[in-house]
């Protein structure tokens, strides 16, 4: 299947653009493939020919909300990951509401932070000679150490409505976890 190709770019906006109307009226979990498709105005047939299935196309929603995000260098997403978050993320607006109402459904945290991680697992991997870290510590370790501590992080925002700068939580952050990365 082309990617350029004008239909295929249709079909999948339509698609993407169903599923996310969809998702602030409804929890991920109770979405099917054919409401996506009753909404898009597209056969069944054809989201298979685009998506493997709803998850697929949720990556595919978030990939375009987040790809701002994800462009910055891993440096400035690493070093001062709250506010280069809250800078970059295309459409932060339409992500936030989202994310509200789907903040009790764990297909779509699942979905979404498996997502998260395994990209920014590859951009750690993809930079490791950047990173700056004791000697003894295992590289492949400060992925893990790193995701979890940015993942308590936004817990610990979303259960205590933390009204901080987004400046101070990284400053906060970085006294938890003692990663930098440097210039190429």
């Amino acid at each position: 299947m082309n990617e350029k190709d004008l239909r295929v770019i249709k079909t999948k906006r339509a698609l993407s653009q169903s599923l996310y109307a969809l998702l602030e009226k409804y929890t991920f979990s109770t979405i099917s493939v054919n409401q996506i498709c009753n909404e898009a105005l597209v056969h069944r047939t054809t989201f298979y020919k685009h998506f493997y299935d709803k998850y697929d196309l949720l990556i595919y929603l978030m990939t375009f909300l987040t790809k701002d995000y994800f462009s910055t260098d891993i440096k400035e997403r690493i070093n001062n990951p709250f506010t280069s978050m809250e800078q970059s993320v295309t459409n932060i607006d339409d992500f936030s509401k989202i994310k509200h109402k789907q903040e009790d459904d764990k297909e779509f945290e699942r979905t979404v932070e498996n997502h998260f991680i395994r990209i920014l697992q590859n951009d750690i991997k993809a930079n490791e000679h950047r990173i700056t870290v004791d000697q003894s510590v295992p590289i492949d370790l400060v992925f893990y150490v790193y995701g979890a501590t940015l993942y308590g992080f936004m817990e610990w925002m979303r259960e205590h409505n933390s009204n901080m700068s987004y400046e101070a939580i990284d400053a906060l952050f970085h006294k938890m976890i003692n990663i930098q990365v440097n210039d190429e």
